[in-house]
């Protein structure tokens, strides 16, 4: 691991920069061809890390199969609060994409069939449930909540954003519990696709603790049908609030997302290259 603390350190190996604005709330991050702009004030600490690859047949992890990919994580003071990761949309190190990847070419057949398209969402099945959002990576859980939705248009490509709780389970979590703003978007010029997660909240739901649940007025659990109406509830309630009220402002991490830029960059080498190495921004 490399700490980097002043401008100096460009000549180390990897392509490395910070840039603080005269009014030293701003920096600017560049690895690997990619730069972000990020508010100190929000993040007090970046780190970068090169996530090497993990093909079939011999992953490390069988369920968590994925591309070489540039992975940026956001803290504040010591708090994890999002991240963002850059996946390749091809891979010179391997032979087949397909069969290195299975899941990879229909993922990206579904979320870029929803940008092109751009459909009314959320759309829903028969019970009011919502259909879930097209993810790059396999998630591996449910999005049962889906809130805030909406399509987004950045310089490099497209993407859409929208609040959502996942769960592997059907514990009937209260809403806020585990709530997250994500963006999927792809840049078809670059062959990237982004996915970004941060934690969130917005001051008028109800208190609740990470993974708390919902229950009845006499503490019980709520029954199927009820959770559900209750979801549908919270869905239109978090709807109805501004982008700007939620803890981060949702369009400030649209902004975060939309400052990206690509210079050079050289994606499908990535398998190649990255090994796993993570620089630490602070």
């Amino acid at each position: 691991m490399k700490r980097t603390f002043e401008i100096r350190f460009l000549c180390i190996g990897i392509s490395f920069f910070v840039v603080a604005l005269a009014w030293g709330q701003q920096k600017t991050v560049s690895q690997d061809g990619v730069s972000l702009n990020y508010d100190t004030e929000m993040f007090s600490k970046v780190d970068i890390v090169e996530v090497k690859k993990e093909p079939l047949p011999n992953p490390h992890d069988r369920l968590n199969v994925h591309t070489a990919n540039l992975l940026l994580l956001f803290y504040k003071k010591s708090q994890y609060t999002g991240s963002i990761k850059l996946y390749p949309l091809q891979d010179s190190s391997v032979k087949d994409l397909k069969a290195a990847y299975p899941e990879l070419p229909e993922r990206l057949k579904a979320l870029t069939s929803l940008l092109h398209e751009r459909p009314t969402l959320p759309q829903r099945f028969p019970n009011g449930t919502p259909m879930e959002i097209p993810t790059i990576q396999n998630q591996m859980s449910t999005q049962y909540f889906l809130s805030h939705l909406s399509y987004l248009d950045f310089s490099w490509g497209s993407g859409i954003g929208f609040l959502v709780q996942y769960s592997q389970d059907a514990s009937n979590y209260a809403v806020g519990a585990r709530l997250r703003y994500q963006i999927e978007a792809i840049s078809a010029v670059n062959k990237i696709a982004i996915s970004a997660y941060f934690d969130v909240s917005h001051p008028d739901l109800p208190h609740t603790e990470e993974n708390g649940l919902v229950t009845d007025e006499h503490g019980e659990d709520l029954g199927e049908v009820d959770y559900l109406k209750y979801l549908r509830q919270m869905e239109k309630f978090l709807d109805e609030k501004r982008e700007t009220t939620f803890r981060p402002p949702l369009d400030s991490i649209q902004k975060l997302v939309g400052s990206l830029r690509f210079e050079n960059v050289d994606p499908a080498g990535w398998g190649l290259k990255f090994s796993g190495k993570t620089t630490v921004i602070e």
